[in-house]
């Protein structure tokens, strides 16, 4: 790698083997370093690579304000998280979420702290990421001392959701709340109860947030169930006129008509969930 400049004892801006720059960090990787000097990959501890240049300056800025052991930690809650969740992040989560955090720290130094209005159903739709977010809450106390509440742990996971389906920030937040407004709307639904405790309220979360997913990323199925639709239209009419009525939420806030057939599934499952059948 060529040096091309070095942001601070620990963290070095480089020119990789493929002509794309890179962050590169490790300690003491930038002590006597100038720009030009070559450097062996192996040196560094941990490599940057950003999807855009403008992401790798900001990225470049970020870390020249910023503590060593804020970067560390802030690689080591992404590193978890791609181990925990089994896939690949976004490589822009290095940047958001290091902002975000660090952004924490420094409020919470100040003495501000704000509440996730989100939190319940970030708990509920979002549990892998949420578990995540605690993580890095333990991770932060036992590191720096700073004790955030659980609100913190949601903002945590709401930024590991956007690395996972590369959503921007205010596309997660849209999708979070048109999932809370479902929840509220089934609710207040007359004659029907969720029972949050039973068997099958899990199963019906995942698929209310694959539904809301696919009407935002208008990636819905197109199956064509009309038996089924109408079956259980029949047997479930509460249900399926309450899918309905979520439906015209989604339509609204997302200009896509959702199919019969999601209809179906999703008054089915939530039928599941009313009734706890085995």
């Amino acid at each position: 790698m060529k040096v091309l400049k070095c942001i601070n004892n620990n963290v070095v801006s480089c020119l990789g083997s493929d002509g794309r720059e890179l962050v590169a960090m490790g300690r003491g990787l930038g002590f006597s370093l100038r720009p030009g000097d070559e450097v062996e990959e192996s040196r560094a501890e941990k490599l940057f690579r950003m999807e855009s240049s403008e992401e790798t300056q900001k990225l470049t800025d970020l870390f020249a304000k910023l503590q060593p052991r804020e970067i560390e930690l802030c690689s080591r809650i992404v590193d978890k998280a791609m181990e925990d969740l089994g896939q690949p992040l976004s490589p822009s989560v290095y940047l958001t979420l290091t902002d975000h955090v660090s952004f924490a720290i420094e409020r919470h130094r100040k003495g501000f702290v704000f509440t996730n209005t989100l939190l319940a159903e970030v708990r509920t739709f979002y549990p892998r990421e949420f578990a995540l977010g605690k993580f890095a809450l333990e991770l932060i106390f036992r590191e720096l001392g700073i004790q955030f509440p659980d609100d913190e742990a949601a903002n945590i996971a709401l930024h590991l959701v956007n690395a996972e389906y590369e959503n921007s920030l205010s596309d997660t937040l849209r999708i979070t709340q048109t999932l809370h407004d479902s929840l509220s709307l089934l609710a207040a639904y007359p004659g029907l109860r969720l029972d949050s405790e039973g068997d099958f309220y899990n199963e019906f979360t995942v698929q209310l947030k694959f539904l809301v997913f696919r009407a935002f990323s208008h990636t819905f199925y197109q199956r064509r169930e009309e038996r089924y639709v109408r079956a259980v239209e029949l047997c479930y009419p509460q249900e399926f006129q309450c899918a309905q009525e979520i439906a015209v939420m989604l339509a609204d806030r997302c200009g896509q008509t959702v199919p019969p057939a999601e209809l179906a599934f999703l008054a089915a499952s939530l039928h599941r969930t009313l009734c706890q059948v085995p």
